[in-house]
């Protein structure tokens, strides 16, 4: 009896790899943009590796219905089912933030006071009064600036206390916000 047991053991550990390969090919095409091992080879490209699985099913299902707007990400959304959406989410969520190399900046400390409202004390994401925020810390300084600026000028619509946040923030604080995040937690996360 024992020897089943320890052949059915050893049956599923050598299942278990093959089983997350399978589900880890699913995001092949998510890879090709966000990289691999978790980070862009382009810094505009937001790194979606173990970010929040509530703001990742948010996000595609606003891609999705065209409440957010990039060409290639509706089209990626518009081919998963609803059912998909959420097992996504919650795969790239369970994958832990990847190791980032950008230099931690101090300028931006004192401008992002108002970001930890949402986006928690540690900035890593959370619940918050308008719904699922991001974690920022240790996200690509570009891709912040470029969504800080995509809020400003009304290029990214669907989150309006943003918008209304970003029109009020100058250019050179965007650069020392997005520099200053950037550099946080950038060890992994499991």
């Amino acid at each position: 009896m024992k020897n089943i047991w320890f052949v059915v053991s050893v049956l599923l550990t050598a299942l278990q790899p093959h089983a997350i390969r399978a589900q880890d090919a699913s995001l092949d095409t998510c890879w090709s943009c966000h990289g691999q091992q978790g980070l862009p080879t382009d810094a505009t490209i937001p790194i979606i590796r173990g970010q929040r699985a509530d703001y990742i099913e948010a996000q595609l299902r606003a891609y999705r219905s065209g409440d957010r707007e990039n060409q290639i990400m509706n089209s990626m959304a518009e081919s998963l089912t609803r059912e998909d959406i959420p097992r996504q989410a919650a795969l790239i969520a369970s994958l832990g933030w990847p190791h980032t190399t950008a230099p931690q900046a101090s300028a931006g400390a004192d401008l992002v006071a108002g970001c930890k409202g949402c986006h928690g004390a540690d900035l890593m994401g959370g619940p918050s009064p308008v719904g699922p925020a991001p974690r920022l810390a240790g996200q690509n300084a570009a891709y912040l600036k470029s969504q800080m600026v995509a809020f400003a000028e009304g290029q990214r619509s669907n989150q309006e206390v943003m918008q209304a946040l970003m029109k009020t923030i100058d250019a050179d604080s965007k650069t020392a916000i997005a520099a200053y995040l950037a550099g946080l937690a950038t060890t992994p996360t499991p």
